[in-house]
C-alpha cells in the first residue's frame, strides 16, 4: 500500500482472460471512476505476478477462473512472493462455498459478474483499500508493539495452555540460555524444573484458568540460571491474547541490583552503628585504662622505691606492677584498632595512610582466625603511604585475611602460611594477602566479585565481602587483583596510588624532656574523677594541681580571674566540651588558651577530628603513661617562663 499522501488516484491491476469481462469491468470503472482510478489489465498468471512485484498497484481485480489455474492458487502465489495488497475475487458463478474458501484465502470480497454494477465495484474497492488499509496499521501497531517488547529490560514470557510460545531477549539473557530455541515448545512443568528454585515452585498459581486469570500481586522468588546459580526476581502474570489465542503473559524483572543495594545499605547502616558503637565502647574503655595506667605508673615510679621491703618481695611487686602494666599496654592496643575501626564508615577523601600501621591493626584483628590454621609471615617495604582512608584499608585487609584463613583448615598451622606482602608498584603500591589454602576453581576467578556469589559454605559467607571491598579500594582510585590455583592456594592483590606523606588525623605532639625550671599550678578538667585523681597523683609532688569535673565550674573560675599556668583537659565532656572551654577561654586569655592540652579517648565526631585538626594545641590520647604526662608538663612549663 502507497501512503495516503502518495494517492492521487487508485491504480486497479485486473487479471481477466476474458475480453469481455474485461471490457464490463472497463466501462463499469470509468461511470464511476471520475479520472480517480487507473486500470491495468494481464490475462494471465505469470504476468500479473510479474506486475505486482513493481509494487505500482494499489487493488488487484482476479478473476476466479484462470486457463487451468484458479484465482484462489494465484492469491496464494500473489500473498507467497509478499504482494499484501487487497485482492477481490470476480467469478461468474454465484456460490457460497467459493465466497467462504475464498475469504478464508484473504479475499477482500467476492464478487459475480453477472451481477456487477458501478455501484457494487466501487462499494468494493473503497471496502478493500479501507479494510487493507486497517490491516496495515493492525500489523504496524503489531509490529511496534513486538519491538517495545522485544526491547523491554524486563523478560516476557507466553504461555498457551501448558506450553512456552514465546520468550523475549531479556527472558533469554535472564535464564542463561544461548537461544530461544532452548525455551519455545517447553512445558510448564519441564521450564519450572529447570529454573524455578524447588522452595519457590510451591508459591507459583497453579494450571486452572480460573487461578491464572485471577488478578495477584507481583512475587519474590528464587530463580535458577541455566549454570544453576540462583537470581531474585520479581514475578507478575495477566491473562492476554497472543496471535488470536488466550494466554498468560509472565512478567519477570531481575531484582539482583535492587538487592545488591539494599545488602549495601543494610551493611553501610550497620557498619555506621559499629563504627558509633565502637568509637563508645573505645572512648568509655579509655577513661577507666587511662588512670589505671596512670596509677600504676605512679605506683612503679613513685610508690615502691619510698616501701621499706625486703629485697625479694620488692621484686615481686615490681614484677606485678610489670605484668599489669604489659596487660594495660595489650587493652591500650586493642583500643587502638577499635578507634581505627569506628573511622571506617567515614566517606572521607583519600589522604595519605602509613599502610604498615593499616596492616599491623589489620593483623592484630585477624589474629584469633589466622592463628589455629596457619603461620603469619609479614613481608613489608619500608615507609609505603597509600592514598587511602585508615579505617575502610583496615577493613579490606581484615576481609582478605580472614577469607584466607577460612581457606585453610584447622590443625594444620606448621604446614600453612598466610603472607602478607608490600611492594611498589607501577601504578603505586601493592599489598598482597597470599595463602597456601584450597584455592578457587578457574570457573570462579571472574564471579569472587560478584554481589551474593560465595564459595563458603551455606551460613558462612554472605558473597558481600569481595564486592564491597572492591567498591572502597575503587574509591581510592585503587584496583584488585586475584590470582589462585587449586590445591595451592590463592593470592589477592590491592593496588592503590603511592602518597607523598602521612598526615595523621590526630597528630601526637612529641615531649621534649627538660628539667623543670619552676613550680607550676596546673588544671586538670576530666567528667572522670579518677583520672583527675590520677593526673594530680603523677604531678602533685612537682606542681600544685587542681582537678575538676565540670567545664562550667573550670570557666567560671577562670573568668573570675583565678590564676593557672597550664591546663590539662579532656576533650569530650557532657555539659560543655573541651572545645567549647577553649573557645570560651580564647576570648578571655588568648595566652592561656595556647597552653591547654586536650586529654582525649577518642575524637570520635566531626567537629571534634575537625578540631584537633584545627587548632595547634598539643594533645595526649588516653591511656598515657606518667613519664609522657610528666615531660609534656615540664616542656611546656619551662617554654612559658
Amino acid at each position: 500500500m502507497k501512503p495516503e499522501a502518495e494517492q492521487s488516484f487508485i491504480r486497479i491491476l485486473l487479471v481477466e482472460d476474458d475480453e469481455d469481462d474485461f471490457v464490463l469491468t472497463r466501462d463499469a470503472l470509468r461511470s464511476i471512476s471520475q479520472g480517480r482510478m487507473v486500470l491495468e489489465w494481464v490475462d494471465n498468471g505469470e504476468q500479473a505476478l510479474e506486475e505486482l512485484r513493481t509494487g505500482r498497484h494499489d487493488v488487484c481485480l482476479l478473476d476466479y477462473r484462470l486457463d487451468a489455474s484458479t484465482g484462489l492458487e494465484l492469491l496464494a502465489r500473489m500473498r507467497q512472493q509478499g504482494w499484501l495488497g487487497p485482492v477481490i475475487l470476480l467469478t461468474g458463478m454465484s456460490d457460497e462455498a467459493l465466497d467462504e474458501q475464498a475469504l478464508k484465502a484473504g479475499a477482500a470480497d467476492f464478487l459475480d459478474k453477472s451481477q456487477l454494477s458501478p455501484t457494487l465495484l466501487a462499494r468494493s474497492i473503497r471496502y478493500a483499500l479501507q479494510h487493507a488499509r486497517t490491516l496495515e496499521e493492525l500489523r504496524r501497531s503489531r509490529a511496534s508493539f513486538r519491538e517495545l517488547i522485544e526491547r523491554l529490560p524486563d523478560g516476557v514470557g507466553v504461555t498457551q495452555g501448558e506450553r512456552l510460545v514465546y520468550a523475549n531477549p531479556a527472558l533469554i539473557s535472564l535464564i542463561g540460555v544461548s537461544s530461544v530455541d532452548e525455551l519455545l515448545g517447553g512445558s510448564r512443568a519441564e521450564l519450572e524444573g529447570m529454573f524455578i528454585h524447588a522452595e519457590a515452585r510451591a508459591l507459583l498459581p497453579r494450571d486452572d484458568q480460573k487461578n491464572l486469570a485471577a488478578k495477584a500481586p507481583p512475587m519474590e522468588i528464587r530463580m535458577l540460571r541455566k549454570n544453576g546459580t540462583p537470581v531474585f526476581v520479581e514475578l507478575a502474570h495477566a491473562p492476554s491474547v497472543f496471535d488470536g489465542q488466550p494466554c498468560i503473559v509472565w512478567l519477570v524483572r531481575d531484582l539482583t541490583e535492587r538487592k545488591q543495594m539494599e545488602a549495601r545499605l543494610v551493611r553501610a547502616d550497620r557498619m555506621a552503628s559499629l563504627g558509633t558503637l565502637a568509637a563508645g565502647i573505645a572512648h568509655e574503655i579509655n577513661n577507666p585504662l587511662a588512670f589505671t595506667v596512670a596509677n600504676l605508673g605512679h605506683l612503679e615510679s613513685d610508690v615502691l622505691p619510698r616501701l621499706k621491703l625486703p629485697g625479694g618481695e620488692q621484686d615481686d611487686v615490681r614484677k606485678l606492677v610489670a605484668d599489669a602494666q604489659l596487660g594495660a599496654t595489650r587493652v591500650r592496643d586493642i583500643v587502638r584498632q577499635l578507634k581505627m575501626f569506628s573511622r571506617a564508615d567515614e566517606q572521607a577523601r583519600p589522604e595519605p595512610v602509613d599502610v604498615t600501621r593499616v596492616l599491623e591493626s589489620a593483623i592484630s584483628m585477624a589474629s584469633n582466625e589466622i592463628k589455629h590454621r596457619a603461620r603469619l609471615v609479614r613481608d613489608f617495604t619500608d615507609q609505603l603511604v597509600a592514598e587511602a582512608n585508615e579505617g575502610r584499608l583496615g577493613q579490606v585487609m581484615v576481609n582478605l585475611l580472614v577469607n584466607a584463613a577460612q581457606a585453610i583448615p584447622e590443625g594444620s598451622v606448621e604446614r600453612n602460611e598466610i603472607r602478607v606482602l608490600t611492594r611498589t608498584h607501577a601504578e603505586g603500591l601493592a599489598i598482597e594477602v597470599r595463602d597456601t589454602g584450597s584455592g578457587i576453581p578457574a570457573e570462579n576467578l571472574e564471579r569472587l566479585f560478584e554481589p551474593f556469589f560465595t564459595t563458603k559454605p551455606v551460613g558462612v559467607g554472605t558473597g558481600l565481602g569481595l564486592p564491597i571491598c572492591q567498591d572502597i579500594v575503587t574509591s581510592f582510585g585503587g584496583r584488585m587483583e586475584v590470582e589462585s590455583e587449586v590445591g595451592k592456594g590463592s593470592t589477592f592483590r590491592v593496588i592503590l596510588r603511592a602518597a607523598a606523606a602521612v598526615r595523621p588525623s590526630e597528630p601526637p605532639k612529641e615531649a621534649v624532656v627538660v628539667a623543670a625550671t619552676r613550680r607550676g599550678r596546673i588544671l586538670v578538667v576530666d567528667d572522670e574523677p579518677m583520672i583527675g585523681m590520677a593526673i594530680r597523683r603523677t604531678l602533685q609532688r612537682e606542681h600544685e594541681v587542681v582537678a575538676l569535673t565540670s567545664a562550667r565550674e573550670a570557666q567560671a573560675r577562670l573568668t573570675s580571674g583565678e590564676a593557672f599556668d597550664l591546663i590539662l583537659c579532656d576533650l569530650m565532656m557532657p555539659e560543655m566540651s573541651g572545645m567549647e572551654l577553649h573557645q570560651a577561654v580564647a576570648n578571655h586569655s588568648p595566652g592561656l588558651a595556647g597552653r591547654m592540652v586536650f586529654l582525649t579517648g577518642g575524637a570520635f565526631t566531626a567537629n571534634a577530628r575537625a578540631f584537633l585538626n584545627h587548632v595547634p594545641n598539643h594533645r595526649v590520647e588516653k591511656p598515657f603513661s606518667t613519664q609522657e604526662l610528666r615531660g609534656l608538663v615540664q616542656s611546656l612549663l619551662a617554654a612559658a617562663s
